[in-house]
């Protein structure tokens, strides 16, 4: 499979696509992090020797350290290290972008780089020159880095949790980027989106919502729901021209769903749609055509 250059993240094996429904594992540089979907940890997991038989296979690949993740139902995880030293936080690079991950933080809900979104920020780093940059639910700021390196003019960075914040300036500064250039907005994504429009639009706009959230008011965001919403708002505040990468996570939307409400929202927004289709997945995603296994759905809507 084509990785692309200078990339330390990739995904060795990909669950229902590698014939392991309910494991993924990746790489991280020289770490990497298994995640496993069950109720309890599968035995042998705790073989410090030849954890799931994986050590020696990983040597291979540079890999000196590994973490597990058991996630169980109501999203909750644990994780575990199964040999050596793992980093609270180090450095892996993506086509050349440096970024900082952390693989064994609970709390940090995902290392801070999706593997399934790489094909989404290569779009968007093409795609950024001289623009303004909406990233909503912004994380680490993985997809704002893409659109800082690709020339945005300015991103704004939008997560309700406030160590999203300094983790995506970390992130920027890694790449010789000044944080100061950009914006990091600590706040209800979905209340940004919806202003969008009054806080003078944007040329691209990111959204990978969580499946479902608590908001800033106390109600409760499902994102099955809300995907014609969000194009909606997204449609209202975008320029002439505009990009909304939107992405969904949850098994039970198809990507036609996706799109469909892309589309739906677009015209409620009274704005013609130029392009429609699939947000294309990177090679090393072999679950592409599983239909439930595929772990990322998403669209990519472009405006006349």
């Amino acid at each position: 499979m084509a990785i692309p250059p200078v990339t330390t993240v990739r995904r060795f094996v990909d669950g229902e696509g590698d014939g392991l429904p309910g494991v993924v594992l990746d790489a991280y540089g020289h770490v990497a992090r298994l995640e496993v979907w069950a109720e309890r940890w599968p035995q042998g997991h705790d073989d410090e020797d030849s954890p799931f038989g994986l050590r020696e296979l990983l040597a291979n690949h540079g890999i000196t350290a590994a973490v597990a993740v058991l996630r169980v139902a109501a999203g909750r995880s644990e994780t575990r290290t199964l040999w050596g030293s793992v980093p609270e936080a180090h450095v892996v690079t993506e086509a050349g972008m440096r970024l900082l991950v952390r693989v064994a933080d609970d709390k940090a809900v995902g290392s801070g780089v999706f593997v399934d979104q790489r094909s989404g920020r290569a779009m968007v780093r093409a795609e950024a020159k001289g623009g303004v940059v909406v990233n909503l639910f912004a994380h680490a700021g993985a997809y704002g880095v893409a659109a800082a390196v690709g020339g945005a003019g300015r991103v704004d960075h939008v997560d309700m949790a406030k160590k999203c914040a300094p983790w995506a300036a970390a992130n920027l500064a890694l790449n010789g980027i000044d944080p100061r250039a950009h914006r990091f907005i600590v706040d209800d994504a979905l209340q940004v989106l919806h202003k969008l429009a009054r806080r003078g639009g944007a040329d691209i706009v990111v959204c990978d919502p969580p499946t479902q959230a608590v908001r800033k008011d106390g109600s409760r965001f499902v994102l099955r729901n809300s995907l014609e919403e969000l194009a909606h708002d997204a449609a209202t505040g975008l320029h002439p021209g505009g990009l909304l990468v939107l992405s969904c996570n949850d098994r039970d939307v198809a990507v036609d769903d996706v799109m469909a409400a892309c589309a739906r929202g677009a015209a409620a927004a009274g704005r013609a749609v130029k392009a429609l289709g699939p947000l294309p997945l990177p090679p090393d995603i072999t679950s592409a055509g599983a239909p439930r296994g595929r772990p990322m759905r998403g669209a990519v809507l472009r405006l006349h």
